[in-house]
């Protein structure tokens, strides 16, 4: 698979992506006992936390940015955490499968909004890039949305995998047969490389324990010159 993060990422303090590449992930396997404890501590975190507080974290405030800065409203459009930790607050902490739950509470542990998605469903190459036309999107478990040109996305050759870095698409999504996961960190113009490598070597490292035999690969990807 090729992967390519495209110059006009440079627009919005974009030098590179993170990605990790697991295979023989199964989303039905019993979470481990030590998971579970940090599923529900990062559950009454989220809960008790102070919203102001996240907003101003340096991350949340380099995703609000890159959302201004594509023209899109941060009120209609908030970044995934912020988002996430509120939906939290009103509904408590979602389950959806052992992929999806680990991944999300390590995005909740490290503010990174972090992108998954079945690798047996991307074709060909995945592209990071300003989208530079009007699109069509399909977030999971919501109706069609319309992508402006200044939107920020990634793409494979079929369509739009995720949106602004706060919503996937629905295609692309992990079901009871996923077998192989691909996973994106984006992040922004104040975070760092080396906390995106660690945040991916911690869901490598909770998915083994509920999955003997992962592998598990990352890769930095840096922008095309």
């Amino acid at each position: 698979m090729k992967i390519i993060v495209d110059k006009s990422m440079k627009s919005l303090g974009i030098q590179n992506v993170v990605i990790g590449i697991a295979k023989n992930v199964d989303p039905n396997a019993p979470l481990s006992d030590n998971f579970i404890r940090k599923l529900k501590d990062t559950e009454k975190w989220a809960q008790e936390v102070d919203i102001d507080k996240i907003k101003n974290h340096p991350y949340i405030q380099g995703y609000r940015k890159i959302i201004k800065d594509s023209g899109r409203s941060v009120k209609k459009n908030p970044p995934t955490i912020v988002a996430f930790i509120k939906n939290i607050k009103k509904n408590g902490m979602p389950r959806i499968n052992s992929i999806v739950d680990i991944y999300n509470v390590e995005s909740l542990h490290s503010f990174l909004a972090i992108g998954g998605h079945d690798l047996d469903k991307i074709e060909k190459s995945v592209t990071f890039t300003i989208s530079g036309k009007e699109d069509i999107f399909t977030p999971i478990c919501a109706d069609s949305k319309q992508v402006d040109p200044t939107d920020f996305v990634y793409r494979d050759e079929k369509g739009i995998m995720a949106w602004l870095g706060i919503r996937d698409c629905e295609y692309y999504k992990f079901d009871d047969t996923t077998s192989n996961a691909f996973f994106a960190i984006m992040g922004n113009s104040v975070t760092p490389i080396e906390p995106r490598i660690k945040s991916l070597e911690n869901i490598r490292d909770d998915l083994r324990e509920c999955m003997p035999n992962l592998e598990f690969e990352i890769h930095v990807i840096s922008v095309e010159e």
